[in-house]
């Protein structure tokens, strides 16, 4: 058994769900399906949650409607486009203008009473897989395949009640999970799960927040000891950097769950970090291919760190961050100064993807700059230590990364890594190693980053 998960570019529109059908249909091995919504769709739930809760009362409706309208003409579309089979089209069809009804509704009441709580945000953007699904699940049956689809929750995925950002929880959702598919799988049915959507213990609709899709396949994976999970995207697999800013970048063939999650953590947009573990944990295989070109190789993620000719596999560049710099020769004898900001802003629910500093008295760090505001004024608000001079902010910063298994224990590496940004007339700002030796992490200006990039896949990637 295999599971496979199609994103939201592989399942943007009927003739795209067409696609993916048929690249299920001909993997003849048992699998289960993972989707992501209909293009666009996750972000119009958003903004449209968004908008209604500052409308006056008046408005709401219309503006709902008005909504309704365009997200039932791009699903109906879709259905048409995806489900010849005009028996499966009439009997889908009532389901997803059921949903969206149901949808309607839920506007209408952010609108009117002008709350939107995490709780409620879920139930909104849950809409768009618990749609996909249903077409996708049209296509495959128009094509002969016994498809059923189903929620996370319905899957028997169990997630705590924290609203926005879901976390699993293993062991209820392990025993589901083999309950209610494996009697789907023996009964030659292909299960179509929605990606990020699943329910707590009360089956209140929850997400798991970004990198959610990859992560319940990588889950679904693991808990059912699959052959291998693949990852469905719109690019030939991992590449050795962003091919928009150099054109030579190339797939990487094979890269081990180390060097895999690091590339994802620092900015390789095509898996997300979190979903690595699961499979990394089972011994599961990867594969991370191209729905558009499925006889593309692609890339293998697997256990072992492969060693090529290129000791460095990869370059990412990580945009939209900001750096923080904590300063105060006081703070020194403040016990345990690092670890109260860093627990005040975990609690907040603020990541720092790098940390770097010498001494206590003077910490720095990245944080996404949608965090920015808020860590900034959780550290000066919450922070108390004898000569604490506030917090030091620098905008428009990259985060450039360079990953490859062969860096560890190859002599002088970063030697060559900083000399390469030199050459390139490039200043470093700040400069973090991760324990693994696997990555090279630094701080550069954004007007700069570009150029450190191409600087150092020319050198390194062969």
């Amino acid at each position: 058994m295999i599971v496979m998960k199609f994103g939201g570019s592989s399942v943007g529109d009927g003739p795209r769900i067409v696609n993916v059908a048929r690249i299920v249909k001909d993997t003849k091995k048992p699998k289960i399906v993972v989707v992501s919504a209909l293009g666009g769709v996750t972000d119009k739930l958003v903004n449209i949650a968004t908008k209604v809760v500052d409308l006056p009362t008046l408005v709401v409706e219309k503006e709902v409607d008005l909504f309704y309208r365009d997200i039932l003409i791009q699903h109906r579309e879709a259905l048409e486009d995806a489900v010849p089979d005009r028996r499966v089209l009439s009997e889908l069809l009532p389901k997803i203008i059921e949903l969206l009804d149901q949808l309607r509704i839920g506007l209408l009441g952010v609108g009117y009473l002008e709350d939107l709580s995490p709780r409620s945000m879920d139930y909104i953007t849950s809409f768009g897989e618990r749609l996909s699904v249903l077409v996708v699940e049209g296509a495959l049956r128009s094509m002969g395949v016994n498809a059923v689809s189903l929620t996370g929750h319905e899957a028997g995925m169990i997630t705590d009640s924290n609203f926005g950002s879901a976390r699993p929880i293993h062991s209820k959702s392990r025993a589901k999970v083999k309950r209610v598919l494996i009697p789907l799988l023996k009964a030659g049915k292909t299960p179509v799960i929605t990606g990020f959507v699943s329910g707590n213990e009360n089956a209140k609709i929850t997400t798991l927040g970004r990198g959610g899709s990859d992560y319940t396949a990588s889950l679904l994976g693991n808990y059912l000891s699959s052959k291998e999970v693949q990852i469905w995207t719109d690019v030939e697999g991992i590449m050795t950097t962003d091919p928009r800013i150099v054109r030579e970048a190339k797939p990487i063939e094979t890269l081990s769950y180390v060097e895999a999650m690091d590339l994802a953590y620092f900015g390789a947009k095509v898996i997300h970090s979190k979903m690595i573990e699961p499979a990394m944990v089972a011994g599961i295989p990867v594969w991370v291919k191209n729905s558009f070109k499925p006889e593309s190789k692609g890339t293998l993620i697997v256990r072992d760190q492969k060693r090529i000719k290129s000791v460095i596999k990869s370059v990412t560049i990580k945009k939209d961050v900001a750096l923080l710099t904590v300063q105060g020769v006081g703070m020194a004898e403040t016990p345990n100064i690092a670890g109260r900001i860093f627990s005040i802003l975990g609690g907040n629910s603020i990541n720092i993807p790098m940390i770097s500093g010498s001494s206590e008295s003077n910490l720095s760090f990245i944080v996404n700059q949608g965090d920015l505001e808020k860590a900034v004024d959780l550290i000066e608000n919450e922070i108390e230590a004898d000569g604490f001079r506030g917090v030091k902010v620098k905008e428009n910063v990259s985060v450039i990364t360079v990953v490859g298994a062969g860096m560890a224990g190859t002599k002088g590496i970063a030697a060559k890594v900083f000399s390469t940004i030199s050459k390139a007339n490039v200043n470093i700002i700040m400069i973090a190693q991760g324990s693994s030796e696997v990555n090279i992490s630094f701080v550069v200006k954004d007007s700069d980053s570009k150029k450190a990039v191409k600087a150092l896949h020319k050198r390194f990637i062969k």
